[in-house]
Parts: structure tokens; C-alpha cells; sequence
């Protein structure tokens, strides 16, 4: 493969993605959005989130050691560092390093 083919690539890749991301702000940046686009922008987060746990969840052994212990302590704590401070991804970095540490040292 020449290399004009691989730059005329990545070149088309650029435009097309930044078109995607650009297109909504150009059309839309006049109309104010609906309650259901702004219901959605609120509380994307939470929803994001929730997912996350859920996904987290799905393998977990409940019935064979630690019995998903690791995780439920994952989960409170960033529940916990959540409802105190407010900030996703303190919660997040917080409950993954006490989730590795508990995995990796504790329960073996």
C-alpha cells in the first residue's frame, strides 16, 4: 500500500468524524433544546454510571469465595466518596484503586 492511499485515509477519517461531531452545533445552535434533550443532558451522568455498575456485576461469582465481597466494597465506596464529594471520577478512581488493592492483596 502506497503511502498517499494511507494519508488520503486518515484525511477522509478526519473530515468525516469532525463533520459528525461539528454538524449538531452549526444546525442546532440557534434552537433552544426540548425538555427531553435537557431531562437527558441532566442526568446522563447517573445513567452512564448505573450502566457501568450493572456491567461490573454481570460475572461476578456470588456463590463461590470472595462471594462478590471485593465488589460490594468497590461499589459503596464509590457510592460513599460520591455522595460526599460529588465528583464521578473521584468516585471512580477511588473505588477502582480500593477494588484492585482488594483483589490483588486480599483476597487472592
Amino acid at each position: 500500500m502506497q503511502d498517499s492511499y494511507l494519508i488520503a485515509g486518515i484525511a477522509v477519517a478526519t473530515i468525516a468524524t469532525m463533520l459528525t461531531r461539528f454538524t449538531p452545533f452549526i444546525f442546532f445552535a440557534k434552537r433552544k433544546p426540548s425538555p427531553l434533550i435537557k431531562y437527558i443532558e441532566w442526568n446522563m451522568p447517573l445513567m452512564i454510571m448505573v450502566i457501568l455498575v450493572f456491567y461490573a456485576l454481570k460475572d461476578v461469582k456470588w456463590e463461590q469465595y470472595p462471594f462478590g465481597i471485593a465488589e460490594i466494597i468497590g461499589v459503596a465506596i464509590a457510592i460513599a466518596v460520591h455522595v460526599k464529594w460529588g465528583n464521578a471520577l473521584l468516585s471512580i478512581i477511588i473505588s477502582t484503586i480500593t477494588y484492585m488493592f482488594l483483589i490483588q492483596k486480599v483476597f487472592i
